[in-house]
């Protein structure tokens, strides 16, 4: 075995170790030479065959940080568990992510769960056999209890680092999350609609995700700040079946009901999603609402849902597109090599819908 071959062994086990310990540079060449008494090309053979199978990176001037990355393309493939991979935001966002981890060298492969946790049961059992790198997650049904937690235990001792995605499990306080800062959201919606002169605001939110519960908690408290009507007659839930029933049977009867008997006291509605309020507006519009006169329409993440022929609701942005699967890549990548990972609540902005008519208060 040549010199640059047996030190070589001995960097990729000292890489673990960074990894281990939060360092994703490696020492000096200087450093290197002294610690293994190792002629300085020698050290320089063995870095560069690294840099060649991925492992570090070399930065002029600067030394050679760690990728993350194994030897050769096996081993660097993160999954993605998201309910969706065709529907709605999802296909930005996995392409966010995608392009960021193939930049670096990875692969990112979705795994649908289609929010079902028997789902996520059958994918998790399969990576507990051979786990990935890492995984960037968005749970499946994230308000309520889990019942998957022991094999993403498995996989956590396995050394197979979690990124939760829009929401978390808060049995793993450890795993960072990339979500929306909902709570701020509702409030600035609540805001708006309230700077517009609407005093009856009701407001739709999806019960068995943590976003829905958060968001009608912003909901709830910006009401009572401005000291306007609390009331639970105001607020509407429905649950993950509803919606499948929604857009697989096209049932809307639920929402119909949610007209008669909450909207028709109101002038002004915030909900869950852009796809929601797509499907709201429909309703109304089929019942005889006069849109936005009869009733103001707001939801969030500012979606092609959201515009229509004539009128466009207020919703709410991020500063990038799908930026939660940006932040979401970055910070697997950041775990691969060690370093620390903040949980980040995203910021929104307002986009104000536009009409050819004004509303009528």
């Amino acid at each position: 075995m040549h010199k640059y071959q047996w030190l070589e062994n001995r960097l990729e086990l000292l890489i673990q170790n960074q990894i281990q310990n939060g360092k994703d540079k490696l020492p000096s060449e200087q450093e290197l030479c002294e610690r293994y008494q190792i002629s300085r090309q020698t050290v320089r053979t063995a870095l560069n065959s690294l840099e060649e199978k991925g492992m570090i990176r070399k930065k002029r001037g600067s030394g050679s940080y760690i990728t993350g990355k194994m030897a050769g393309s096996y081993g660097n493939e993160i999954g993605i568990f998201v309910a969706d991979e065709q529907d709605y935001l999802y296909p930005g966002t996995i392409a966010n992510i995608q392009k960021i981890l193939s930049e670096n060298g990875f692969l990112g492969t979705v795994f649908p769960t289609a929010n079902h946790v028997g789902q996520e049961r059958k994918i998790l059992q399969g990576l507990v056999r051979q786990p990935l790198r890492g995984l960037i997650v968005e749970g499946c049904k994230s308000a309520l209890p889990n019942p998957n937690l022991d094999l993403y235990r498995k996989l956590l001792k396995s050394g197979c680092p979690i990124v939760f995605l829009h929401n978390h499990y808060p049995a793993f306080p450890h795993c960072p999350f990339i979500k929306d800062n909902n709570f701020s959201g509702s409030a600035m919606l609540v805001r708006y609609l309230a700077s517009q002169g609407h005093k009856a605001i009701a407001g739709i939110f999806k019960s068995d995700d943590l976003q829905g519960i958060e968001r009608y908690q912003g909901f709830m408290e910006t009401l009572r700040e401005l000291e306007m009507v609390i009331s639970d007659s105001r607020v509407c839930w429905y649950d993950s079946y509803r919606l499948e029933q929604l857009l697989l049977k096209k049932n809307s009867r639920f929402i119909e009901e949610m007209v008669q008997e909450t909207l028709s006291s109101c002038t002004a509605v915030i909900c869950h999603n852009d796809l929601f309020a797509y499907h709201l507006i429909h309703v109304l519009l089929r019942m005889g609402y006069s849109l936005p006169q009869d009733m103001a329409v707001a939801s969030f993440d500012n979606t092609y849902l959201s515009s229509f022929d004539d009128f466009s609701i207020t919703t709410l942005s991020h500063q990038l597109p799908h930026e939660a699967g940006i932040r979401a890549a970055e910070a697997i990548l950041k775990k691969l090599r060690g370093l620390p990972v903040p949980s980040q609540e995203l910021p929104w902005r307002l986009i104000q819908g536009k009409s050819s008519a004004q509303p009528v208060h």
